[in-house]
């Protein structure tokens, strides 16, 4: 598939010479003549398309006021060649790329089509030119739209059934931090717990303690350093 987001070089901007300008007719002449043959002819349409694509020479008509873009679209941008073909030829963004990808995924080069799409017609790859490879081998040249359209809505519908029965994975286990209490016998681990519980119980109390200290000290004694028998006066 031909890749429209690839950043290309920027042409020259201001005049441009007549040979430029001829070319240019040149190769718009030739894509009106494929348009005119286009049912039978599509693929030398998208050959000529690429053609004048690869060439840049779109760019001599580029007016950045007349198609409303920002100053960061070059001359040479996929964005003009589109308005480009939309004003000199009547093909929308879609048409012009259909025909272009055609010729990218099932030509031979820009000979000719591949022996096996040869049967196919443009609205049989069309429907194809989102399909895999490995998607697209059972399809025949006599499958008819509607088929072809329920085939791929199955392969979406195998799709998202895989994605739902397919189980999240598991992180697999840490075995080494196990590997020193494979030689403990259960009486021992059994004990080992015991003595954690104790350990935590106590860990809790200290904690307890640490947040109501008051709570463990003994009441204030006023007379503590009074001789026994002065006490029993003063109680």
């Amino acid at each position: 598939m031909i890749d429209f987001k690839a950043k290309r070089s920027m042409g020259r901007y201001g005049a441009e010479g007549l040979e430029e300008w001829n070319a240019l007719k040149s190769y718009a002449a030739k894509v009106r003549e494929d348009l005119e043959t286009s049912k039978t002819n599509f693929f030398w349409l998208g050959v000529h398309l690429i053609d004048l694509y690869s060439s840049n020479l779109y760019r001599l008509t580029f007016d950045r006021e007349k198609l409303g873009v920002s100053c960061m679209v070059d001359n040479c941008s996929a964005e003009c060649f589109f308005a480009y073909c939309y004003d000199e030829f009547g093909l929308d963004k879609t048409q012009v790329s259909r025909y272009m990808n055609i010729v990218d995924e099932f030509g031979e080069g820009l000979r000719g089509f591949k022996k096996e799409w040869e049967p196919y017609s443009y609205s049989q790859l069309c429907e194809l030119l989102p399909l895999t490879s490995e998607q697209r081998k059972p399809i025949k040249p006599d499958w008819t739209i509607k088929r072809i359209r329920e085939y791929k809505k199955s392969l979406v519908a195998t799709s998202q059934q895989n994605d739902e029965e397919t189980p999240e994975a598991e992180e697999p286990p840490q075995e080494e931090k196990y590997l020193r209490f494979e030689k403990w016998t259960k009486r021992e681990l059994c004990d080992k717990i015991i003595d954690l519980e104790a350990e935590r119980e106590m860990l809790l109390q200290e904690i307890e303690n640490l947040r109501n200290p008051a709570a463990d000290e003994e009441p204030f004694d006023e007379f503590a350093g009074l001789p026994p028998i002065l006490k029993s006066f003063a109680g």
